[in-house]
């Protein structure tokens, strides 16, 4: 059992994500006036928790990174749940285990990290020292299957809000993990083929969502010419 994952994000037209790549509103306003939109229907999502990926996480929030010398893991890794300063939760996938935390909250959501079973034990410690809960995903902290059980079981998540960017939206694809998605469009245009986009996926799969249908549930035009579109995932069970 997992639980319900709704993969939340706001693109350009051509499905981009880098904001200031967009082009401007038509109406005058500021691109931070839309993305408070696409802020305000995630919040309507209700979710339990919700999650960036590592590289939006660090960009944003944590530039830093935790150094060790001594990488000896711990004999039997076991999930670590943090006294919770908070109703809602916010998750990371750290693969290489080396974020360096300022806070153990993020927009006062207290953090789950998602580490491989290698993580060194001077990291553990530290982590527990900052009241950050954790939890394991196989040696390589990439099983989303692993980690969404435990969130589930061990923390009680039974939704969550996936929130980009693109890499981790790929990699949830691929494992077929997602339920709903939830995009809200900004009216403008990116128009470069540089640009990361809503899905991207690294692998070997070459087709990530295979077996895997999207069904329209609501189209809602809200303010400023956004567009809300929810699609539930039907999917047919891969061999």
């Amino acid at each position: 059992m997992y639980p319900q994952i709704i993969c939340h994000i706001m693109g350009s037209v051509d499905g981009r994500l880098l904001p200031d790549r967009w082009t401007e509103p038509f109406n005058g306003k500021s691109k931070g006036e839309l993305m408070g939109i696409y802020s305000a229907v995630g919040r309507r999502l209700n979710t339990d928790a919700w999650m960036f990926g590592k590289n939006t996480l660090c960009e944003d929030f944590f530039p830093n990174k935790f150094h060790t010398r001594d990488i000896t893991p711990i004999a039997h890794p076991a999930p670590y749940v943090a006294g919770r300063t908070s109703s809602r939760l916010f998750v990371v996938a750290d693969p290489e285990a080396d974020i360096l935390y300022e806070s153990s909250a993020v927009r006062g959501d207290s953090i789950v990290v998602i580490l491989p079973e290698t993580a060194p034990a001077f990291y553990l410690e530290y982590l527990q020292k900052k009241s950050i809960s954790y939890l394991f995903a196989g040696t390589k902290g990439d099983n989303l299957h692993t980690a969404m059980q435990t969130l589930l079981e061990t923390f009680g998540v039974e939704s969550l809000s996936l929130q980009g960017g693109g890499i981790i939206d790929g990699a949830f694809l691929q494992s077929g993990l997602i339920d709903e998605l939830s995009l809200v469009v900004y009216p403008g245009i990116d128009g470069s083929a540089s640009s990361p986009s809503v899905f991207e996926y690294i692998g070997k799969e070459h087709a990530p969502a295979r077996g895997q249908s999207l069904e329209l549930l609501s189209a809602e035009t809200l303010q400023d010419g956004v567009v809300w579109l929810r699609y539930k995932f039907q999917k047919e069970e891969r061999i």
